[in-house]
């Protein structure tokens, strides 16, 4: 299939007749549409699931409106309600072996009795009466409204599967529409039908009174499901769009300095400490000042001190030396002059004795300038090569240290000058908190409607039980042998078959969806090693990851990205197992991602999910090099001019401004 134009005719915030040209040109199957969020992105995409199912579509916005009163609120509000609305598809596809042209319009206006609608269906340009009557069963047999969500979706959808919330649910619906087995679950549902009714035309008065009240529990009990299933539906998107009000007023508390606000206390306790901290520091450092961390100034003086000192240390010695070497010497004469030795030789004796004790007499003589205690060079030593390096390696330290608290002070004190005052930032906090209150309401009311589908079930299960023991003991205490008692028994037996059938069938092809799910996969993340394989469970659908030794994995062991990634995979695995050559459009496709992730859809899932593909992008999604990278694939761009004052939308050739690229 590929659709060629659409038409919107005063439908939604389009006014008056918008037209959209999107059959693509070869290797080019992108259609770009670019607006602003409430710019009729989303409308756009409910236009073509309307046109296509009517009452049958699953649109953004009906919640548990009525049919009639839905299409009431899609005519524009600046437009008469009795000149309607209408939407327009004109779309190609192979039907008898050739390529045949449709124009499908559904239009609606107010009359005295009500919304009125119309549907018309020209085949080759010519009106198909014949198709336009059995529209819904020829579209049921090419494009199932069970699988329509596998090439129509939005970032929501794909929040959801991403979540695992209502992934097995979505899964099984497409697979059961894939694989045909609606077929199967009307005509187990027929079988009962037919079963009740044979076996009521067996009772008796009074078990046909039971029966009846069986009944009548069961079909109230199948009406407040309905009910449940419209609340669900309602809760959902509500709960969907109190989420995106609460990012918006979190994102608008932070513009505000709101988390700024928020650690205000903890930032002035931090704050405390840091300074504390920074005047023990100080404190040290003075005593070091106090103590001999000046003399580091002193180094070259200290170390003539000290050679002084030790020199010092000699004159003494030498004193000492030379009143006993005076002794020593007039000793020695006296003995040599015993000796009898010549007297020239004791002279020359003599002379070498008195010169050795003139120069030490010379020393000797100094003057001592420090006169210090004996002690004092083994102390100063002992300053000199201990006491200071540590004083000047401890000094370095404290230094390091107060800089990095002045750092870190310096850092706090900016942030707590921008902490907003208390009456500026309460607006913004106060609609946080509220949208936070009702958000978790929501999300509660959503818990307690599951819990009561779930007893409701419950009821549903034991009233179709109590229906069939009602049937089943009257009908073998009367007509054991009876022809009806064979039909019932083969009927059940029939039912237990399709059973069978059904859980064989979906085990069967699950193995090719798996694989196409697996392979879709590992295109988008190119991470072949995180993820090795894929299953799923005929019975629930539930999907299980397994790692690269074939143990489960955990969905929350993946990243938000890669889990948004997994999401979109098995939409484009169930989508390529399905065989139909159907357009894909996807309604803010980029939403929900970090960059990175972006790039690997821009890359390896747009140009390739479809024959022709259609992107409704904001101004902060597929823009930039983003939009360069896409360019080569689009055939033509559409901007969503949004007027608010006029609450219209129109469709104009080309992109956002800076990006415009009209074809």
């Amino acid at each position: 299939m590929i659709l060629d134009r659409v038409i919107l005719d005063n439908f939604g915030a389009y006014t008056g007749r918008q037209e959209a040209i999107l059959t693509p040109e070869p290797g080019k199957p992108v259609i770009l549409f670019g607006g602003m969020n409430g710019g009729g992105k989303t409308t756009f995409l409910d236009s073509i699931q309307l046109g296509f199912y009517g009452r049958k579509a699953k649109t953004s916005n009906r919640g548990n409106l009525g049919y009639r009163d839905y299409l009431a609120e899609c005519i524009h509000r600046g437009v008469d309600p009795e000149e309607g609305a209408s939407i327009t598809i004109q779309f190609q596809r192979m039907a008898e072996g050739r390529v045949t042209h449709f124009e499908l319009q559904r239009s609606w206006k107010q009359t005295d009795k009500g919304i009125e609608e119309v549907l018309r269906v020209n085949k080759n340009g010519e009106p198909d009466e014949l198709l336009t009557e059995h529209w819904d069963e020829s579209l049921e047999a090419y494009l199932p409204v069970g699988i329509a969500h596998l090439f129509f979706f939005d970032g929501e959808q794909i929040k959801e599967l991403a979540e695992g919330q209502h992934a097995a649910r979505i899964i099984g619906t497409a697979i059961h529409s894939l694989l045909g087995l609606d077929l199967v679950d009307r005509l187990e549902s027929d079988l009962r039908v037919f079963e009740r009714r044979k076996k009521s035309e067996t009772l008796d008065s009074q078990a046909l009174l039971r029966l009846n009240q069986a009944q009548e529990e069961l079909a109230h009990i199948h009406e407040e499901e309905g009910k449940v299933l419209q609340s669900e539906g309602r809760l959902v998107n509500e709960a969907g769009r109190l989420a995106a009000e609460v990012a918006k007023a979190k994102e608008a508390f932070e513009n505000e300095g709101g988390s700024l606000f928020l650690r205000h206390d903890e930032m002035e306790r931090e704050l405390q400490v840091l300074q504390e901290q920074k005047q023990v520091k100080l404190d040290e450092l003075r005593t070091l000042a106090a103590g001999p961390l000046p003399l580091l100034l002193l180094q070259d003086q200290l170390a003539q001190v000290q050679g002084q000192a030790h020199h010092e240390i000699r004159v003494r010695h030498n004193r000492l030396l030379v009143e006993a070497m005076e002794e020593r010497d007039e000793t020695i004469i006296e003995i040599l002059g015993f000796e009898a030795l010549s007297a020239s030789a004791i002279k020359r004796v003599a002379r070498e004795l008195a010169k050795d004790r003139k120069w030490r007499r010379e020393e000797a003589d100094e003057q001592l300038i420090l006169d210090a205690e004996p002690g004092f060079e083994t102390e100063l030593m002992h300053l000199r090569e201990n006491t200071l390096p540590a004083a000047r390696q401890r000094a370095g330290e404290l230094l390091s240290e107060l800089a990095r608290l002045d750092e870190r002070i310096t850092r706090l004190e900016a942030e707590l000058a921008r902490v907003p005052d208390q009456d500026r930032i309460a607006a913004a906090q106060k609609k946080m908190q509220e949208k936070q209150a009702a958000h978790q309401v929501a999300l509660h009311q959503l818990e307690e409607l599951k819990v009561r589908k779930k007893a409701l079930r419950s009821q549903c299960e034991r009233a179709e039980a109590q229906m069939d023991k009602i049937g089943s003991q009257e009908v073998e205490a009367r007509f054991s042998e009876d022809a009806r008692h064979r039909m019932l028994k083969h009927s059940a037996k029939v039912r237990s078959t399709l059973a069978t059938f059904k859980t064989r069938i979906i085990r069967k092809h699950a193995r090719k969806i798996e694989g196409l799910m697996l392979e879709s996969f590992q295109a988008l993340l190119r991470k072949t090693d995180l993820v090795s394989g894929l299953t799923i469970d005929p019975e629930t659908f539930a999907v299980t990851l397994l790692d690269r030794v074939g143990k489960p994995l955990p969905f929350d062991r993946l990243s938000a990205g890669e889990r948004q990634l997994l999401a979109t995979s098995l939409l484009w695995g169930l989508a390529r197992a399905s065989g139909r050559p159907i357009p894909t459009i996807i309604d803010t496709p980029l939403g929900r991602l970090d960059s990175s992730h972006r790039k690997h859809l821009i890359e390896r899932y747009f140009p390739f999910s479809s024959h022709q593909v259609l992107l409704l992008s904001t101004d902060e999604e597929i823009v930039g090099d983003y939009h360069l990278a896409i360019q080569p694939f689009v055939t033509r761009s559409y901007y969503l001019a949004h007027d608010e004052k006029l609450g219209s939308t129109s469709v104009k050739p080309g992109y956002f401004p800076q990006y415009e690229t009209a074809i």
